[in-house]
């Protein structure tokens, strides 16, 4: 097997460049005097694009470590390599139906915009007619990019070689991609597109995304669903999965949250709870 590249590096490599973005922004109104007056706005702007970054830098950097950690124990994981033609094929499909999905959402909202563009040229006076096309156009360009062009990164991603999937119970690299859960379920099914049905171990996990905490599903093609060996494999660490999941929700429900262990501290509970454990020892021992 090639060596497989850790995903997250690119993703460092970004965020430490909108960093430098953010400087230089900063340092505009110092070059161009026309925008000095705007002064705050831009260094304003300039820090909260330099927070926002590093944040992101080290969240990747965290992730990047948690990969290497991952990529050391991948003789203990399930690792299926794929044949070229029939990985390409399955990306290829999922490709498509994912643009097909895409073309509805933007023709939607590029419509919702251009009825509130067309309503504050309407309503504003003549000299602030130009922020409807401003708010066009703004809003316009960030609803392509997040539903057109970014969504494209999944498959230049995913066809990054090798073409390999590796699962562990709490991470899995899938697609060009590594996942890391605490909360997943883990199942096998079949995968229609319409044209052709795929045998998939599907992992469906919490996990943070742009917008907000939600469950997302990926999947993994078995190479050869005929092959009854794989099928058992996938079998064992579909129930590895789950019970990781169980294993953890149980632990954290035992395990009492700061904020309620300094609630029972500012009762007082925990030293009564103690006192009364300390009398009812007292009291056997004299009995």
């Amino acid at each position: 097997m090639l060596e497989i590249k850790n995903p997250e590096k690119q993703n460092i490599i970004i965020a430490l460049i909108v960093a430098v973005l953010g400087i230089a922004i900063i340092f505009v109104p110092f070059v161009i005097k026309a925008v000095v007056s705007y002064q705050f706005y831009f260094t304003y702007v300039g820090v909260v694009i330099i927070v926002f970054s590093l944040g992101y830098a080290i969240f990747f950097y965290r992730r990047y470590r948690q990969f290497e950690t991952f990529m050391a124990k991948k003789d203990e994981a399930l690792v299926w390599e794929y044949d070229e033609a029939q990985y390409e094929g399955f990306i290829g499909e999922l490709n498509q139906i994912q643009k097909n999905s895409e073309k509805k959402k933007i023709w939607v909202l590029l419509g919702i915009e251009l009825v509130i563009s067309v309503l504050l040229v309407i309503m504003l006076s003549e000299g602030s007619k130009w922020l409807g096309f401003v708010f066009f156009g703004f809003f316009a360009t960030m609803s392509v990019l997040f539903t057109i062009v970014f969504p494209q990164s999944f498959k230049y991603r995913a066809l990054v070689k090798p073409y390999v999937t590796i699962i562990h119970e709490d991470s899995a690299y899938i697609m060009g991609r590594f996942h890391k859960w605490t909360k997943a379920q883990a199942k096998l099914k079949n995968y229609d597109n319409g044209e052709k049905m795929y045998k998939v171990l599907a992992i469906n996990y919490e996990a943070l995304t742009r917008n907000g905490k939600l469950f997302q599903e990926w999947t993994a093609v078995i190479p050869n669903p005929d092959d009854s060996r794989m099928i058992a494999d996938a079998k064992t660490w579909v129930g590895r999965i789950n019970k990781f999941t169980r294993l953890h929700e149980k632990q954290m429900s035992e395990r009492k949250s700061g904020s309620e262990k300094l609630f029972e501290k500012m009762l007082g509970k925990g030293k009564n709870d103690n006192k009364k454990l300390e009398k009812a020892t007292d009291s056997k021992a004299r009995k």
